[in-house]
């Protein structure tokens, strides 16, 4: 029997099927807490698009993970099935943003043995989200396509993203409250914003409670082919680089970089039971 995610049967079998699922958990007073600490932070987020997690200012990295995961800890963990928040961020497109696009990728592996154990990312907008200004596009069904260790890259099939992007992703238009859970192995991606206005997501990474949280280097200069594997602790993004091999935590092995095989045929297959939105 696989681990239960989610407390609620049909939440747990609707993600299982699909690698995702939205609800509306964040209240009215949960938004314009969160919008209004952005605004003290909004000048560090000063790139066409940014994350809090990717930036070096370990200080305001921690000051936004303490907000957002006290808020996700209160409303969203109660959905879940013993679950803990390891990341708490803003992801920010600015507005006109001729560069914001984010393309097609997974997220990196956040637990070891992925599949037994699911990762979660969280994404919570804070304004109403739509074509225009960067709603999430996912590709239902693709948690199931490349379950291998994997380091922070774009997506590992470079020949399909443009099919991919033209006839497989699904993009969901969003409300301020609602919340979407993504396995991490999902395929995702998000147009640029062209509005007058910010777009501003309050997001995060969930693993089991009992999970080791893991991050995986791969060495771009050295050995391509191989990835290391680094067992950390639970504050580990508040100081470490996504990209360079970690000043702490302990290395646990190195394995071959893996891509499963994916053809157009296996797309096909998985994503034609989606559910519509």
């Amino acid at each position: 029997m696989p681990r239960r995610i989610f407390n609620h049967a049909d939440d747990d079998a609707a993600f299982r099927e699909q690698g995702f699922v939205m609800l509306d958990l964040l209240k009215p007073t949960d938004i314009q807490s969160l919008s209004c600490f952005y605004e003290d932070v909004d000048g560090l987020h000063d790139s066409e698009f940014s994350a809090t997690v990717l930036t070096d200012c370990f200080d305001m990295r921690q000051r936004v993970h303490q907000k957002v995961s006290s808020v996700f800890r209160e409303r969203l963990l109660p959905v879940l099935n013993n679950y803990r928040i390891v990341v708490g961020s803003f992801a920010v497109k600015r507005a006109n943003s001729n560069f914001s696009k984010v393309g097609l990728h997974q997220d990196l592996t956040f637990v070891k043995n992925e599949g037994e154990e699911v990762g979660l990312s969280l994404w919570c907008p804070l304004s109403e989200v739509n074509a225009e200004n960067g709603y999430l596009g996912v590709v239902p069904g693709s948690h199931r396509f490349n379950s291998n260790y994997r380091e922070p890259c774009s997506l590992p099939y470079p020949e399909l993203i443009n099919l991919i992007e033209e006839k497989f992703v699904t993009y969901i238009p969003m409300r301020p409250g609602q919340v979407l859970f993504l396995d991490n192995r999902m395929f995702h991606c998000s147009p640029r914003n062209t509005t007058e206005h910010n777009r501003v997501v309050a997001a995060g990474i969930a693993v089991p409670r009992e999970s080791q949280l893991i991050y995986c280097h791969r060495d771009l200069e050295v050995d391509t082919d191989i990835l290391e594997i680094y067992e950390v602790t639970d504050d580990f993004w508040l100081s470490n680089l996504v990209g360079e091999r970690p000043h702490e935590g302990c290395c646990i092995g190195k394995v071959p970089r893996i891509v499963s095989k994916l053809t157009v045929a296996d797309l096909a297959t998985e994503t034609s039971n989606a559910v519509p939105i």
